[in-house]
């Protein structure tokens, strides 16, 4: 189990990498688009009609590319006050808990959410040419990745709950930072 657990967390670690450099160019792409839009309506006095709109779908991508990668590095906002104060085998049975209930949630996301692209298909923006579906493929796409990194803490978890000695999650025990 050792195995699975140590091949999902370099998998993990590598598609964050990835989803860094991503989660980088998208907000170098939305301050540009920015830039861009308020450069024309007040230098130029005139007025893209396309930038308000990208502005949100890039921001909306955003979220479900920078997501999974502050679930790896635990960064989300915790209430860790009552986990601490359990033992570390009462401790993993909570987080076992806690990511089998992300993971679940992530697969009806994923599920979901290629739903609604899939139905939005034919739909497009009314400022440029793009179907919906490319913009609604965001939330199966970082959900999927979430689901695979609350498996891999669930296997943890799991594992802690019979080996508390060797695995502990406590918080800020899983940060990465080769991510950082």
């Amino acid at each position: 189990m050792k195995m699975v657990i140590s091949g999902l967390d370099k998998t993990n670690i590598l598609i964050c990498k990835g989803l860094r450099w991503l989660t980088i160019t998208l907000m170098a792409l939305i301050m540009l688009n920015v830039f861009v839009g308020v450069f024309w309506r007040y230098v130029l006095n005139s007025s893209l009609p396309w930038y308000e709109e990208a502005g949100k779908y890039m921001m909306f991508w955003l979220v479900f590319v920078a997501a999974p990668i502050v679930l790896k590095n635990r960064g989300q906002i915790a209430l860790d006050i009552v986990p601490n104060m359990l033992p570390p085998r009462l401790r993993n049975v909570n987080y076992l808990i806690i990511y089998s209930v992300v993971f679940g949630l992530m697969c009806i996301f994923v599920w979901q959410g290629y739903s609604l692209a899939w139905i939005a298909r034919k739909q497009q923006p009314s400022s440029f040419e793009l179907s919906f579906f490319w913009i609604y493929f965001a939330i199966p796409f970082g959900s999927a990745i979430m689901a695979l990194i609350s498996f891999e803490f669930s296997l943890t978890a799991l594992l802690g709950i019979f080996r508390p000695d060797d695995i502990d999650l406590e918080p800020g025990s899983m940060i990465d930072n080769s991510l950082s």
